[in-house]
């Protein structure tokens, strides 16, 4: 990692979920049935709070958009409590992982017309971040690097 952050690059933090498939593990490691991003999976943190301090050294904290849906605000409140309202999407129902994408580049059009965005579902774990970290920061350089090609 270069430790130089990318210009217009935006993280967009995936939240949303509704965490169904662990719901057994997560209500037994919380006593609730909150979704597993909301967790203390692994250490002291939630997953969504692992994934913040993660990827904050490539973007500044007004880069970072995250995504939630409104049933999971006793989860969030507190947790997402330190950002502005305009970093924190609220989608009255969890639609998927499209539509809360979506969304978040609908919004960052008005915000930075040339934003190159980068989504982090968090609900992940990585052993390795700086080599995780490294990955991310090359595809926003090559994006950056190719504005006209279309990357999928």
């Amino acid at each position: 990692m270069s430790g130089q952050r990318p210009s217009s690059a935006w993280g967009v933090l995936l939240a949303g979920g509704d965490g169904t498939r662990l719901q057994t593990l997560t209500t037994r490691i919380e006593g609730d049935s909150r979704p597993k991003q909301f967790c203390r999976m692994l250490g002291d943190e939630t997953l969504l709070t692992q994934t913040r301090r993660r990827i904050s050294p490539l973007f500044d904290g007004d880069k970072m958009i995250t995504v939630v849906t409104q049933k999971h605000e006793e989860f969030y409140s507190r947790e997402l409590n330190d950002l502005p309202p305009t970093a924190v999407v609220v989608q009255p129902e969890n639609r998927g992982t499209g539509v809360a994408l979506a969304t978040a580049i609908l919004m960052l059009r008005e915000l930075d017309a040339e934003a190159i965005v980068a989504a982090f579902p968090c609900d992940h774990h990585y052993r390795n971040e700086h080599a995780f970290l490294d990955a991310v920061e090359a595809g926003i350089l090559v994006a950056r690097d190719n504005p006209t090609r279309s990357f999928s």
